[in-house]
């Protein structure tokens, strides 16, 4: 089931060009908020959990649709309004990334709801990279993905089943903190 109102109204997302040290920050204080990072004692994985707080919905896009497919994409109309479109072609560890990386154009691009957007999954540019920064740290906190990849001895499997994601958003969360 898909939302029913006109998708004319809602316009491409925009960059923010707010610096990626504070686009973390701001991810990681939502993060420990809603315990994003918490599995024990939750009959549904938190980030889905978080997702029907703020009011979205998650479809998954049909084999036969692949074609017309929204896959990793959102839209949002109002606050407490968005869907989220997942390919059933993924799994369960990329599909927790890509909704957390929808959840970046919620948080930042549609100013949680201000601003009806659409933000579909296309090209490697700087709205794309605001939303990926944003999901990995809504994900992997800097101080718990230290304190992680300590007690694992950096162990990029370990840690991705620490944070229920998969060993390369690990590994690329990895440069980004060594990098700084």
């Amino acid at each position: 089931m898909s939302n029913t109102r006109d998708n004319s109204m809602l316009q491409e997302a925009k960059p923010t060009n707010i610096r990626r040290a504070d686009i973390e920050m701001f991810a990681e204080k939502i993060s420990s908020k809603y315990s994003l990072t918490q599995f024990e004692g939750k009959n549904e994985d938190p980030l889905s959990e978080f997702v029907t707080k703020l009011g979205g919905n998650i479809y998954y896009q049909n084999p036969s649709d692949l074609a017309a497919s929204e896959s990793g994409s959102i839209k949002v109309w109002e606050q407490n309004n968005f869907e989220i479109y997942l390919s059933t072609f993924t799994g369960p560890l990329r599909d927790r990334f890509t909704i957390a990386h929808e959840l970046g154009h919620y948080f930042l691009h549609s100013k949680q709801g201000e601003i009806p957007i659409r933000a579909s999954r296309k090209g490697s540019g700087r709205l794309e990279w605001e939303a990926n920064w944003f999901a990995a740290a809504l994900l992997m906190p800097k101080k718990e993905f230290n304190e992680v990849s300590d007690k694992f001895n950096d162990d990029i499997y370990s840690i991705a089943g620490h944070f229920q994601v998969s060993t390369q958003a690990v590994s690329v969360r990895q440069e980004q903190i060594k990098n700084g």
